[in-house]
């Protein structure tokens, strides 16, 4: 047979004795001095960096030449005094606007904020059919495929800082190109049979609507154009490395955007999700930004 069960006694002072050597062990730790640990501080002069900075890159007569400015900032000393005059009027308002919803509180996603509202409309648009007819002459020339609008394809960005929450929804390969696709407004007006209006022929017929290279992954839908599968014969095997030569410049432009901005190629460490997209956006169109401003067009 078992113990007999505790009165309400008996179970009283067990509690109280537990409780008192509990006392006891932390008055005795508390007796005990401890070394105050102090944070150390190196100072950094942030202002004598402030004044080294404007008397090497930004002064009337710089100590480091213009090439040398263009590897460091990324673009042309003109280009980056545009882009900081013109923010410099709104950056007050933005990050108050920022600090206002106890979220973004840091002037650097305001910066981006700022980039995407100021020059999103101008450097973020759809192409004109002027432009849309160039870029399909362009390729028809490069890359001997007619009314070959471009390549499509997907750029993966880590997201480290995911909540828990959504971690399904962006983690272990659930955001595929498919579903990135499906929220996505690009092919909008194509759907709706608004697509721009252009022109070419292939094989004596007459076309108003492009294409775009595409893998596998993609749905079967006319503006796409997939390559061969287990293709038979030197005369598909040549078609389908030609295909797959062309669909490397979007893969290409990936890479030159990675390499130009060093927070795309690390993973994103922001928690919130407008955050992330705030950040791609603004180097996207600072990319877009840079490339007008060296003289290159989309057919170069």
């Amino acid at each position: 047979m078992g113990e007999p069960p505790l009165t309400n006694q008996a179970w009283d002072s067990l509690i109280q004795e537990v409780q008192r050597e509990a006392d006891e062990e932390a008055a005795a730790a508390a007796a005990i001095p401890r070394e105050i640990c102090h944070r150390r501080t190196i100072p950094r002069d942030h202002v004598g960096a402030a004044e080294r900075l404007m008397t090497d890159y930004f002064s009337a007569d710089p100590r480091y030449p213009a090439e040398i400015f263009r590897r460091r900032f990324r673009m042309s000393r003109p280009l980056f005094t545009h882009i900081a005059t013109t923010l410099a009027d709104r950056f007050e308002c933005f990050t108050l606007r920022s600090d206002c919803t106890g979220r973004i509180g840091s002037v650097y996603f305001a910066f981006c904020k700022g980039i995407r509202e100021v020059f999103g409309p101008e450097f973020l648009r759809k192409p004109t059919p002027d432009e849309c007819q160039r870029l399909l002459d362009m390729h028809g020339a490069v890359h001997n495929f007619p009314g070959m609008m471009g390549s499509i394809d997907c750029m993966h960005w880590e997201w480290k800082n995911c909540p828990v929450a959504w971690k399904g929804q962006f983690t272990t390969g659930s955001n595929n190109d498919i579903n990135v696709l499906q929220s996505s407004p690009i092919f909008n007006d194509e759907c709706r049979g608004e697509g721009p209006q252009i022109s070419f022929v292939a094989n004596g017929t007459q076309y108003r609507r492009g294409y775009y290279l595409a893998d596998g992954i993609y749905p079967r839908w006319p503006v796409f154009v997939k390559t061969l599968r287990q293709p038979a014969g030197a005369k598909r095997q040549y078609f389908a490395r030609k295909q797959e030569a062309a669909r490397k410049d979007v893969e290409r432009a990936f890479g030159v955007l990675q390499a130009r901005w060093a927070i795309l190629r690390c993973p994103a460490r922001v928690w919130h999700e407008d955050d992330v997209a705030d950040i791609m956006v603004a180097c996207i169109i600072l990319h877009n930004m840079i490339i007008e401003d060296e003289g290159f067009a989309a057919e170069r």
